[in-house]
């Protein structure tokens, strides 16, 4: 009986040394990849070929400004995104270097701003965006405005059919919006619920 247990304890640490060494070898060889640096527009990116794809961190200013998978020196697939301050940006899908498809867009501070689809760098398409205190202040439908408000700092608003909340979480609107404003059928309601309009608006008014 000494000796079938002495055979099982045996077996257990060989297993053990086999499954210690195989890791290290693994760890080892992953460490061993070589980085590569290749320039890029206003920096470089640092990192290594996997097959095919080119897994990197991109730096501006030697400050870190996106990681993923790169091609020609172009985002793409699934990475994330930085502000200057280090904190995360965006975290979602990219295509030709910009935020394109299912994302999440983060103010300098860490809260949540925007989840939803992408399109050039830009909210666009299906979408939710919150309030400074996280809580869900529009949905629907996400456009950029006009090229004159590019100035803006995040030129995405509300057009089409959305539905916009008050702080207490209650409806205030559902309906169209033009350029993140009420603009044709919708109703509104006040903080209580209540229905307050329902009609026809024109730029945030109820129309004549």
């Amino acid at each position: 009986m000494g000796g079938i247990i002495f055979l099982i304890l045996v077996f257990i640490v060989g297993v053990g040394i086999w499954l210690y060494l195989r890791s290290s070898h693994n760890s080892s060889g992953n460490s061993q990849q070589p980085l590569i640096k290749i320039p890029c527009k206003d920096g470089y990116i640092m990192g290594y070929y996997l097959g095919s794809r080119f897994f990197g961190q991109r730096f501006v200013n030697n400050r870190l400004a996106s990681e993923g998978v790169f091609v020609n020196a172009l985002q793409v697939g699934t990475g994330k995104e930085y502000y200057e301050n280090g904190t995360l940006k965006y975290e979602g899908s990219f295509v030709n270097g910009l935020a394109s498809g299912q994302g999440k867009l983060y103010e300098e501070n860490g809260k949540l701003k925007y989840i939803g689809n992408f399109a050039n760098g830009y909210a666009s398409g299906q979408g939710r965006i919150f309030d400074k205190n996280g809580k869900l202040k529009c949905e629907g439908n996400f456009a950029r405005l006009p090229s004159n408000q590019e100035k803006i700092k995040d030129p995405s608003v509300p057009t089409g059919y959305c539905k916009e909340y008050y702080d207490n979480g209650q409806l205030k609107y559902e309906g169209e919006f033009v350029n993140g404003v009420w603009h044709g059928e919708g109703r509104s309601y006040d903080r209580n619920g209540r229905l307050v309009f329902k009609g026809k608006f024109s730029y945030g008014k109820p129309a004549k």
